[in-house]
């Protein structure tokens, strides 16, 4: 419900209402009838999932399935999608969730929630695009506050430090994950600054005039970090999906890299068929590293042989996370068919 585009404006504008929780789920006839007055229902994949309160209240049929909630839910725990039916807000999904995906399947739905893509396989392009992130770290945070003890805010709580923020596609949010999750969890430790956010560079096109762009990541460089006698603040690495650049969009990345260098940023650009190549990935990180001034630890044979296994472990537990199929229909994927196959096309992941 939360990817319809039919209702991104109250997402998008974080409009949220109470979550009075029924008793007892709807009969297959009475959802019937709910469909009929809301014709968004049953655009929905069935079953449809709900929240009673009760546990005699639960029904599982081929179009509904029930979920039992052992207490009332904090104010502002959902939103309206018509009148009578209220969708679980963004901050309460990853809860409602928590318990049946890994902390990996958790860290990227909060990155979907907190960012400006949703996905959406019946489209062309696998996703489409938010003007502004559904909820927030902070919201996220005070609903958990609000919960208290309940089942998956604990988890909630300790994924959402490394979930990324406002990231604008799917591979982005995989390339942030593996440029900076702790190296134990198969990253590089990089400490990414932010995501999309605005810089203000000189547009070079546009007779020097103040302009803005927004790196997909960018990385944090030490206070006193220096490249070719000036000041460094930092690397900005772009995710580029496309196979073959045409000459326009290589000449509008020779801009781009212009104007941020300018500014003291080193740019980075990590093509599909990169992203999928680990040594690539690790000489790649050398270089960033190298630029920044931040070189790796010395580490014995064993150990980079095991943090190597580690990275790839992490890169293959991101690619069967398609953002479709959750918990143990998606851990049941095998690996390899992972690799070839994805809900979302693979293209989408270069929308930013």
């Amino acid at each position: 419900m939360i990817r319809r585009q039919e209702l991104r404006l109250s997402l998008e504008w974080r409009q949220r209402c109470d979550a009075p929780v029924p008793g007892r789920g709807p009969s297959d006839a009475e959802l019937a009838s709910l469909i009929a007055q809301t014709p968004l229902l049953g655009r929905l994949a069935q079953p449809i999932e709900a929240l009673v309160a009760d546990e005699a209240g639960r029904r599982r049929s081929k179009r509904v399935k029930t979920h039992t909630v052992s207490r009332p839910l904090p104010a502002g725990s959902a939103f309206l999608v018509a009148p009578g039916v209220r969708c679980v807000s963004p901050e309460h999904l990853a809860v409602q969730m928590a318990p049946r995906l890994t902390e990996l399947e958790l860290i990227v739905l909060l990155s979907e929630l907190m960012g400006t893509y949703a996905i959406a396989p019946e489209l062309e392009g696998g996703m489409w695009q938010r003007w502004s992130a559904p909820t927030t770290r902070d919201m996220v945070l005070a609903h958990l506050d609000a919960l208290g003890s309940f089942p998956g805010a604990a988890k909630v709580r300790r994924a959402l430090g490394r979930a990324c923020v406002n990231s604008g596609s799917p591979r982005e949010t995989k390339l942030s994950l593996r440029l900076g999750l702790n190296p134990a969890r198969g990253g590089y430790g990089l400490d990414v600054l932010s995501m999309n956010a605005p810089l203000e560079v000189t547009r070079i096109r546009d007779r020097m005039r103040a302009g803005i762009r927004k790196p997909d990541i960018l990385l944090r460089a030490p206070a006193d970090a220096m490249r070719n006698g000036r000041a460094l603040l930092g690397a900005a690495v772009e995710y580029d999906g496309r196979d073959h650049a045409s000459e326009e969009a290589h000449a509008r990345d020779a801009e781009r890299h212009n104007e941020l260098t300018a500014i003291g940023i080193v740019e980075y650009l990590v093509t599909r068929r990169q992203y999928r190549d680990l040594a690539y990935m690790d000489g790649l990180v050398d270089l960033i590293r190298r630029d920044l001034g931040t070189p790796a630890k010395r580490r014995t044979h064993r150990e980079s042989e095991r943090l190597r296994r580690l990275r790839l472990r992490l890169y293959l537990e991101l690619e069967r996370i398609d953002g479709v199929r959750w918990g143990d229909h998606g851990r049941g994927r095998d690996r390899a068919d992972a690799e070839v196959r994805d809900v979302v096309p693979v293209e989408a992941y270069g929308i930013g």
